[in-house]
């Protein structure tokens, strides 16, 4: 896998329109940084995948990103991103803005309103950065610290 920036191949889709070895595929991605980098035993899979869409980034072929956009009333009152992952190997290449950025245009084709987030309490200078407003003081979610966020409607 190449580690200079490269253009991905984007994909987005329900949750129902997967195959057994492309989720599969998401899965994997997710616990490697989720539960193994972040040493961080959660269950990742939930009741909210199966009710969600999914964009996501390859390279060559191979799943190197993954975000889920979450319907309202399913996490919040308002449409949410979560599981927002690239691969360890392929960092600092600002892939991470991009699936972000690619994951809000596409919720907001979706769902015309505020997006809530929640999200890992590092990250916070990085989602703000993309327009999302701190709107809770820091909490632990799986034993890392979280805030929410919220990024205004268009």
């Amino acid at each position: 896998m190449t580690t200079a920036r490269a253009s991905l191949d984007w994909r987005f889709r329900h949750f129902d329109l997967f195959e057994t070895g492309e989720w599969h595929a998401v899965l994997q991605l997710r616990a490697k940084v989720f539960i193994v980098e972040q040493n961080c035993p959660y269950l990742d899979p939930d009741y909210k995948d199966p009710k969600c869409w999914h964009v996501e980034g390859f390279l060559d072929g191979m799943l190197v990103a993954t975000l889920r956009v979450v319907p309202p009333d399913v996490s919040y009152d308002e449409p949410s991103i979560g599981r927002v992952v690239v691969d360890p190997n392929l960092r600092g290449h600002q892939l991470g803005r991009e699936l972000m950025q690619r994951g809000v245009a596409f919720c907001r084709d979706l769902y015309p309103q505020p997006i809530r987030i929640s999200g890992q309490a590092y990250l916070q200078d990085f989602y703000e950065s993309l327009g999302f407003e701190t709107v809770s003081e820091p909490y632990l979610e799986d034993d890392i610290p979280h805030i929410e966020m919220l990024l205004p409607a268009p």
